[in-house]
């Protein structure tokens, strides 16, 4: 082992990168999520100012049509933005769980580190 780290703490390395990487992405999808949520609340709070009369559409892909129940609309996209909400809260505690599990993984490189090298 002389010159080198252990099998074990390069494994040890390995994980607490690819915990890392995860922490990253689920950053990401949160970001993501919340500029959703963001996106929703405006086109809902848009949605309920305008006159009945006022035509609204909808867009489908490359495709614009006509909506009849705005009300409809506006309940649909209320439920899209729960969604997103409850899919945010998930990918708070999924980070928070890998986050810790990284401390830990952390704790066990140094420890192994310093053992190995007689610090």
């Amino acid at each position: 082992m002389e010159g080198g780290i252990s099998n074990y703490l390069q494994n040890q390395i390995k994980q607490a990168q690819q915990i890392e990487g995860q922490i990253e992405q689920l950053g990401t999808q949160k970001y993501q999520m919340d500029m959703r949520i963001k996106e929703l609340s405006k086109t809902i709070d848009e949605l309920e100012k305008i006159s009945e009369g006022t035509p609204v559409y909808r867009s489908v892909g490359p495709v614009l049509y006509k909506v009849d129940d705005r009300s409809k609309l506006v309940e649909d996209l209320k439920e899209q933005k729960e969604l997103s909400e409850i899919r945010i809260k998930t990918l708070e505690k999924q980070q928070k769980s890998l986050e810790e599990k990284y401390r830990e993984l952390e704790q066990a490189i140094q420890k192994a580190y310093g053992a190995q090298t007689g610090q």
